[in-house]
């Protein structure tokens, strides 16, 4: 069974009216690798992202999980089953602390079980990304940074197997910005697979073991990030346009 690939979106189709936002896109991933997913703005990448959590069903398409067809599962069964992610834009509970807000994310994730088990995850994931000073804090009072991590480890502390992650580098320091790629480097090394949706090229070039680019809802290259970087289509669509953040 383990040499399946963790995760096989097949031909996912999806659209919004008429915008076709995914065309018969597929993706797969093996565990423990890094799929970094880069493209423009409106390529299609947080809607693949919405179908692989489950906020979105595809017209089209399958959607196999450790060989199981979850194509038409629930996110909240996805998140017991081991698929978790993060939201670009932070939406944590404003007035609760950083340990009460991570607690929730425990407490609804893989390991369904009591509030005293999940406080003790949520300290974990807290020391894990040195944020155990802050566990007091509310949510209102933290940095663009620190909701960043804080959105992470909400996440993390669902215990997956699959992380999702959506621009985590967004808005961040370039101080920051390293310590998020450490942070990632950790998660991988811990057992956990990922894909990340990432527009700071150094962090998508830096940490993906292989890079898919979408553009127009569709997958135009996939390889190494060496081979991307050099993939003519990929810098007229994508890469040329852009500074090398």
């Amino acid at each position: 069974m383990s040499h399946l690939p963790l995760l096989q979106a097949q031909q996912i189709t999806k659209a919004f009216g008429g915008l076709v936002a995914l065309k018969e896109t597929s993706l797969n991933i093996s565990r423990q690798e890094i799929l970094g997913l880069i493209g423009p703005n409106g390529a299609g990448k947080t809607t693949l992202f919405n179908v692989i959590a489950g906020a979105l069903t595809p017209d089209a398409g399958t959607i196999l999980y450790e060989g199981e067809d979850i194509t038409k599962t629930g996110p909240d069964r996805r998140c017991q089953l081991g698929i978790a992610r993060t939201f670009q834009i932070t939406r944590p509970f404003l007035n609760l602390s950083l340990l009460d807000n991570i607690t929730v994310g425990a407490y609804f994730g893989k390991k369904r079980g009591n509030l005293q088990a999940a406080k003790k995850k949520a300290a974990e994931v807290l020391e894990f990304l040195s944020m155990g000073d802050l566990q007091h804090q509310e949510a209102k009072q933290l940095s663009i940074g620190n909701r960043k991590k804080l959105e992470l480890a909400r996440a993390l502390a669902t215990n997956p197997k699959l992380l999702l992650l959506d621009e985590v580098m967004g808005g961040l320091t370039p101080t920051e910005a390293a310590e998020m790629m450490e942070i990632i480097r950790s998660i991988r090394e811990s057992g956990v697979t990922i894909i990340m949706i990432e527009h700071v090229m150094k962090a998508a070039m830096g940490l993906s073991d292989r890079i898919m680019v979408l553009h127009y809802g569709q997958a135009i290259a996939e390889g190494t990030p060496v081979e991307i970087a050099q993939n003519p289509l990929v810098i007229e669509a994508y890469l040329g346009g852009m500074k090398h953040a």
